[in-house]
C-alpha cells in the first residue's frame, strides 16, 4: 500500500492545478460580432480551432475589432479529439461546447475574411465576392502540434498586425 501516499502527494496537486487551469483558460466559443474572420481546416478540430483561438487572444490584446471562428471543409468529426483538446489546454484554451461545423455559404457571406489552412473550401462555400486567403504548407497539427503551432503563430500574428494597421490601431507602447 505504498502507492496510496504517492497518489495523494502527486494526484491532489495535479487535480487542483487542473481545476485552476481550466477555470482561467480562455474559452473557445462561437463569435459572431462584428465581422468574423473564418479559419477553415480540413476537419475543423486542429489548425482552424487553434488559429481562431490565438487570433482572438491577439486581436483582443491589440485592440483589433475583428474576431474569429473555426470551421471544417469536410464533415468528419463531431468533437475535438482528446489529444487536441489537451494540447489546446496547454496553450490556455478550453473548448466551451465547441463542435466542428462545416463552413457554409452564410459563414462566408458574413465573414470579412476566410482563411483556408491547407484545405480547399467546399463548392457551396466558394463565393465569388468573398475575401479568401489560402495558407499552405503546415505540418499536420494533430500529429506535430508544436511545429504546426509555431508556423501558424507567425501567420496569425501577421494577420492581426495587418488588420490593426487597416483599422488605424496604434502599435502597443514598448
Amino acid at each position: 500500500m505504498r502507492f496510496r501516499p504517492a497518489l495523494v502527494v502527486v494526484g491532489v496537486p495535479l487535480v487542483a492545478a487542473s481545476v485552476v487551469f481550466l477555470v482561467s483558460a480562455e474559452p473557445i466559443s462561437e463569435v459572431r460580432d462584428p465581422t468574423p474572420i473564418v479559419f477553415v481546416c480540413r476537419n475543423g478540430v486542429a489548425m482552424s480551432v487553434w488559429s481562431a483561438a490565438y487570433f482572438n487572444r491577439l486581436a483582443s490584446a491589440r485592440g483589433v475589432r475583428e474576431r474569429a471562428i473555426a470551421r471544417a471543409s469536410v464533415p468528419g468529426f463531431r468533437a475535438v479529439p482528446y489529444n487536441m483538446a489537451l494540447a489546446l489546454a496547454v496553450d490556455g484554451f478550453r473548448l466551451d461546447g465547441y463542435h466542428p461545423r462545416v463552413i457554409s455559404a452564410d459563414d462566408v457571406r458574413s465573414a470579412e475574411l476566410v482563411v483556408a489552412i491547407d484545405t480547399e473550401l467546399p463548392p457551396e462555400a466558394r463565393l465569388r465576392d468573398s475575401a479568401t486567403e489560402v495558407w499552405q504548407g503546415f505540418p499536420p497539427m494533430r500529429e506535430r502540434y508544436f511545429a504546426s503551432r509555431t508556423a501558424l503563430k507567425a501567420r496569425a500574428e501577421a494577420l492581426v498586425e495587418r488588420l490593426a494597421e487597416a483599422d488605424g490601431v496604434r502599435p502597443p507602447a514598448q
